[in-house]
């Protein structure tokens, strides 16, 4: 009879979840055991396959590709490991295996722990018990890194390898941010460019043409390595538009945004809203939340903001509206030589609906752009005035008083909201107490079923109340806030002169336009200013 001569490939296999095991399912152990095991019978020893750090539930692993292809070639025909879960997690793979792939190509598998040797074939109801344990453990442990992974989002703990650009990981605890000031001061340039109007990929044009580094490369050049995944080292729109919807900018810690399929299949996906994990004020913000917020409004906003001859964004671009039609203003710019003057350039707007359809759809609601910041400062000024002589006069035209009356209104809803949920917690304590009546037979299940249902209702009914009091009360209590917060945004502005995009992006929501009208000798016009916070003043 002739005896086969085997060439061994032995695999050892180590993943991060195994690491929290024991030493005994150390690499170095099982290359050990393993291979004084070849030597005892007699076999030779072609290679010592190793996968460190990878995952059982994978098959796509370096070692064991090689492994496998080296048992294609003829150049081994028996692979040797310590036991099932260190060839694979996977017992539908680990099956197909053992099963399949390897006696078509004519190489014997041993599993040396778990007795399982394929040329045997009294054990293969061990090899599917084995495997499918094997398997449970994989999901198991799974389950147990989501648990905990979700647990560290809830405290508002980073888990990802690199800090966003604009900070940096805290050395003293790698689950906070500190601020990294010369990637925050580009943060804060991006944003500035996205308040004033500028679209994603004019501002990484533009980052582009003033050499600075995008984030990936600056991160490299800080570790002091170059960066290995990108040819080309420039920003680009996706990248400025990632950095402006990330709230870890206003000291926001939002986490659990993506997941993978399965614990088997690694791919990425992007979780629904609902499923991330939100913390607020985990560290210092770069950008202030009125930024922030006039950022997210950009990317709903109904009009694009033309620009000039320059580039330049108007000043009045995606704020001027036509006050008949609705239409957004049109920005048009005129140059005149005068012989004295010299060049002068005319800068209006007019009414987008006429520029477009002519006077069958609206008439022109022409307005220099000059003239318009005339009548814009002028209104600043006399509402900072008027909150500086008298403050309450004001709260109470913009419908915001702070009077007896209102504070009465304030005081019954909150009085409606205890009663209710007064009433609430009775009820469910009635419940409770004719689930217990009804245990020790004090009332019949007929009179407890009629009772529980009519108290089941009002409690829903109460519930609902308590909801709508409460969303009620907190409307009331954010346009107090709200006409406060106006109320301090305006009294900066009450020396202003001249406006920039900023002023009015800060101040301003958005200037209707009236068209021009004779009355008696003198032309006038409508010009509605629609503050933040507050709206439109009369």
């Amino acid at each position: 009879m002739q005896t086969t001569i085997y060439n061994v490939g032995v695999y050892a296999r180590l993943s991060r979840e195994d690491e929290r095991e024991n030493e005994s399912v150390s690499v170095e152990n099982q290359k050990e055991m393993l291979i004084r095991y070849v030597k005892e019978q007699g076999w030779n020893l072609y290679e010592v396959y190793v996968d460190d750090g990878h995952s059982g539930t994978s098959f796509d692993r370096p070692a064991l590709n090689r492994m496998i292809a080296d048992a294609t070639d003829k150049k081994i025909n028996l692979i040797l490991c310590k036991d099932l879960s260190r060839f694979g997690r996977d017992y539908i793979e680990v099956g197909r295996y053992t099963d399949i792939i390897l006696p078509s190509i004519g190489c014997r598998f041993i599993a040396l722990q778990d007795g399982v040797d394929t040329i045997q074939h009294n054990n293969e109801m061990l090899m599917i018990f084995k495997n499918v344990m094997n398997d449970f453990f994989a999901r198991d442990t799974s389950n147990k890194i989501k648990a905990v992974k979700h647990s560290t989002f809830k405290t508002g703990k980073y888990i990802g390898c690199y800090a966003p650009y604009g900070y940096i990981k805290d050395p003293n605890d790698h689950h906070k941010f500190i601020v990294d000031e010369p990637a925050a001061v580009i943060v804060r340039r991006i944003f500035d460019m996205r308040y004033q109007g500028y679209g994603f990929r004019r501002i990484a044009s533009i980052l582009n043409e003033d050499k600075i580094m995008p984030p990936r490369d600056y991160y490299y050049q800080k570790i002091g390595k170059p960066n290995p995944q990108y040819q080309n080292h420039f920003w680009n729109d996706g990248t400025i538009r990632v950095i402006l919807r990330n709230e870890v900018y206003i000291g926001n810690m939002v986490q659990n945004k993506t997941g993978n399929l399965s614990y088997k299949n690694k791919k990425m996906f992007q979780k629904p809203k609902e499923d991330w994990v939100r913390v607020e004020g985990t560290h210092e913000p770069i950008i202030s939340l009125e930024v922030w917020e006039q950022v997210c409004k950009l990317d709903n906003a109904p009009s694009r903001p033309k620009r000039t001859g320059n580039g330049e964004i108007s000043l009045y671009g995606g704020l001027l509206y036509c006050l008949d039609c609705g239409f957004a203003m049109r920005f048009q710019q005129e140059k005149r030589n005068f012989p004295k003057a010299g060049l002068v350039i005319y800068q209006s707007y007019l009414c987008g609906n006429y520029g477009r359809s002519g006077r069958a759809a609206c008439s022109t609601h022409t307005i220099y752009s000059y003239r318009l910041s005339e009548i814009v400062i002028a209104d600043i000024k006399q509402k900072a005035a008027m909150v500086e002589s008298d403050e309450q006069d004001l709260l109470e035209r913009v419908g915001n008083r702070k009077t007896a009356e209102s504070q009465l209104q304030l005081d019954t809803l909150n009085a409606a909201k205890r009663a209710a949920e007064s009433r609430h917690a009775e009820l469910e304590r009635l419940i409770q107490s004719l689930y217990e009546d009804k245990v020790k037979a004090k009332i019949t299940e007929e009179v407890c079923t009629r009772l529980i249902n009519q108290y089941e209702a009002e409690r829903r009914e109460k519930a609902t109340e308590v909801q709508e009091l409460t969303a009620q009360i907190e409307g009331f209590q954010t346009e107090q806030s709200n006409t406060q917060e106006w109320i301090k945004l305006i009294r900066q502005f009450k020396d202003v002169e001249t406006l920039d995009r900023y002023a009015l992006l800060t101040l301003i929501d958005k200037i209707e336009i009236g068209e021009r009208e004779i009355i008696g000798n003198q032309k006038q016009r409508e010009i509605r200013i629609y503050y933040k916070f507050v709206g439109y003043i009369g």
